[in-house]
């Protein structure tokens, strides 16, 4: 599979508490509420973005954090020489604010001793193939499509997330994506009926999947989409 065809997979498809909802029309009460969730040394903000709305990131410290419309100097210096800086970074800089459905990337090199762990917010256009009103269809669906694209699925299935069961796939990239190495991605995928779109949280780590799987989960649990009845942004 080509670079070109994959790195187009991923920046489209890149997309567990008990703790109490946030309330989701109130993007400052949600940041608030996501930051008692997190252990010590995240924090939560509230991103303004003019095409999707507010929605809240959790970031852990340190980090360095692109948003849509930002150059890509910050995290160029934090994963220089890495594969994933080969990969991700032609894919920010040719990133438009109008059409990119990337909004944010936050990356980590701390969590797995100096491995890249990213964490990417991803607005996606409702797709009409597919299932949004069941989550274990919508994995069922979308496992086919990235089995189709030569990812290696590894987990596909539900989980809880805040107040709502939502999809979760996880796949292994393969090796020639990432100049040889191979890199576990795991979308959570949160579909909104009003504006029609589907949100979806990835953490794209190194093949290592029980040790990323806390700061994976961390970031999840931090995030929270824009509220429903914002902006269109398809």
């Amino acid at each position: 599979m080509s670079r070109l065809i994959v790195r187009s997979l991923l920046v489209v498809a890149l997309g567990l508490s008990a703790c109490s909802a946030a309330d989701p029309d109130d993007p400052e009460r949600a940041a608030e509420d996501r930051q008692a969730a997190l252990p010590a040394g995240w924090s939560t903000s509230v991103v303004s973005d003019d095409r999707v709305g507010d929605y809240v990131l959790a970031v852990p410290d340190p980090a360095a954090v692109w948003l849509i419309g930002d150059d890509t100097d910050q995290i160029a210096e934090a994963t220089a020489g890495t594969s994933w800086a080969g990969f991700w970074l032609p894919a920010l800089d040719a990133a438009s604010s109008e059409r990119s459905n990337v909004r944010a990337v936050v990356v980590d090199t701390e969590a797995l001793a100096g491995e890249v762990v990213s964490f990417h917010v991803n607005v996606n256009p409702q797709d009409p193939g597919l299932d949004l009103d069941d989550a274990e269809q919508l994995a069922d669906q979308l496992q086919g499509r990235f089995a189709a694209q030569g990812l290696d699925v590894r987990v596909s299935g539900t989980t809880r997330w805040q107040d709502r069961t939502v999809a979760e796939v996880a796949f292994r990239v393969p090796p020639e994506v990432f100049d040889g190495e191979i890199r576990y991605v795991r979308q959570w995928f949160i579909p909104q009926s009003d504006p029609p779109v589907m949100w979806s949280f990835t953490c794209d780590a190194p093949d290592q999947p029980e040790a990323s799987d806390t700061p994976c989960r961390t970031a999840l649990e931090g995030f929270w989409p824009a509220p429903s009845g914002g902006r269109d942004p398809v």
